[in-house]
Formats: C-alpha cells, structure tokens, sequence
C-alpha cells in the first residue's frame, strides 16, 4: 500500500498533516461516558479516547501512555476523526467496502512485519489485549481513506513549468558519479596533493598516505557509480560541478578538505523521472494545502480538555 500523506512518521504530532501519522477512527466500546473534551458541535468521552489509545498502541508497541500522550490523541482525533473527516464528506468524498478491506489486510500486513517480527500471531494478541475489533481497523481505515481522497481532490496536478524547474534545480537527485577524492585536515596539505595529482601522482598511494575517509582510502579515494544526494553539500555541489576528468582545486566540508577528481557523470532526463518529479510535487503541495486546513481547523475549533 502506498498513502504518502498518511504515512506513519510520528503518531503524536498533532496539527501537521506532513506528519499526522495514524489517524483513529470508531466509536468506541468502553462503558465509560465521561467527557473529557468539548470542541465546537461534539464532544469526545473516555470510552472513545480509550479506543483511540488503543489504536495508537497496537500500531505503535512502545507507545507510553501519558497525560500529554492522551490529550494529543484528545486532539488528533477532534481535528482529524471528527471535524477534517466531516469536511470531506460533506466535500462528496465514498470509499467502498472492498477499498477499506484490502487496505485493512494491507496496513495488517505491514504492522505484522515492521512492527511484530512477521507474527501474525503477536499481532493478534495484541488486539485481543487492547480489546480491538477487526471492525475498529475498518472504522480506522475508512477515515484514512476519506481523508487521502479528499487531500487528492483538492491538490491533483502541478505544473509542467513547476516540474521543469524542480527538476533543473535539483539534479542531484537524478544523476550518477563516479569520483575520487583525498581527505585531510589541513588546506596547504590538501593543496601539495593537488599539486602532485596533477604531476602525475597515484591517487592508490597518496589516498592511502593521506587520506582520513576510512571508506575510500584503501580504494585510491573511488566513490563509483554514487547518487550525489547522499553526499554532503559542498561535496555533492563539487561532483555535480567539476569537469569530468579534472584535477579539481581543494574545497571544504564538514570533515575536512577534499581533493576530488570526477571520473563520470550521468543524468537521468527529465522524461524518464518526470512521474516520480510529479509526485514529489504534489506531495509537497498536499502537505502545504493540508496543513493550512488543519491549522485552522485546530484554531476554531474551541476544544477544551476536561481530563485531569
């Protein structure tokens, strides 16, 4: 399964879509009918909130359960379950029985594996302990769903000029290099061993003379077919900007200086990484759109924690 939106980074973070982690949805089974929020048109009781922390533990094992943690999820579940679901169903927005069922074998999956060792049966026990339902993961799931298709609907293209420039100011991203390189402290050192390079000195045995980068330096300082992201910044601007083939003049990073010379370098085209530009995009956009919804839906929403 794949909802980027939704995805699991944080199941605390309240009021930021990009990380809204886990959203609960049901009823709740517990007896209890206290109140331990109000918000503007509902309220939310100590059975539901029992449910919600239910959910965040199944699918997040370590979770410590807290005051703080428990008016988080206070407030997760009014602004997401109840006021950011309602939004959307109001906005026209029907998942199908069939949609929330494979994505509840799917999400089931995934926890069973990421987070129960690739049991099935730890996860069962799990549920049984929290006194969840298979119901409880369709309630859950169907707001989930709601709330993606409703994020598509309002954010569902992005320019071909946004894509286009995205693209050229981050080909980083889409290129392959092939570099060498010497790492010392100091920069008159990093300077000679420019110097004897260019004369025709072996990069095997000044890298391995010199160099402090334990990762290259029993390799003649090579670094080959590499995707520059992973690379610190001064470093990856160098191979990303040097001519191939050069002796380049010594540069700076957080480690020290480097003597870098790029053997090669390829660069996707645009077409061939258009689609994954495009997703990136939008969900750059969904997030940005999402989380001016939230905020506001937060800020009047007039909720009050009654729990002590």
């Amino acid at each position: 399964m794949s909802i980027s939106f939704f995805k699991k980074k944080s199941t605390l973070a309240v009021a930021s879509v990009a990380v809204m982690g886990l959203v609960l949805s049901g009823c709740g089974t517990n007896s209890s009918s206290a109140i331990v929020a109000t918000y503007k048109g509902g309220t939310v009781t100590a059975a539901q909130l029992n449910e919600q922390l239910h959910l965040e533990q199944l699918f997040n094992p370590q979770l410590s359960v807290t005051t703080t943690v428990k008016k988080q999820v206070i407030q997760q579940y009014i602004v997401y379950n109840r006021l950011l679901e309602e939004q959307a169903l109001k906005a026209g927005i029907k998942v199908t029985n069939t949609q929330v069922n494979q994505t509840v074998l799917n999400i089931k999956q995934s926890a069973i594996q990421s987070l129960y060792s690739g049991n099935s049966s730890s996860f069962d026990s799990k549920m049984q302990t929290l006194g969840l339902q298979n119901t409880d993961l369709a309630d859950y799931v169907k707001t989930l769903l709601v709330l993606q298709l409703y994020s598509q609907k309002l954010v569902n293209k992005v320019s071909l000029q946004s894509e286009e420039q995205y693209y050229k100011q981050n080909l980083y991203q889409f290129a392959t290099v092939s570099v060498r390189h010497i790492l010392v402290n100091k920069l008159p050192l990093a300077q000679k061993i420019a110097t004897e390079l260019r004369s025709g000195g072996s990069w095997d045995k000044l890298a391995k003379q010199y160099s402090t980068d334990t990762g290259s330096k029993n390799n003649g300082g090579l670094y080959a077919n590499q995707s520059p992201s992973q690379w610190v910044v001064p470093f990856r601007d160098h191979a990303m900007s040097q001519p191939i083939g050069v002796i380049g003049n010594p540069f700076k990073s957080q480690y020290g200086y480097h003597v870098m010379e790029v053997l090669k370098r390829t660069i996707s085209p645009f077409k061939s990484v258009q689609s994954t530009i495009e997703q990136t995009l939008l969900q750059q956009k969904t997030n940005t759109v999402m989380t001016g919804i939230v905020n506001n839906l937060q800020k009047n929403a007039g909720i009050k924690i009654t729990l002590s």
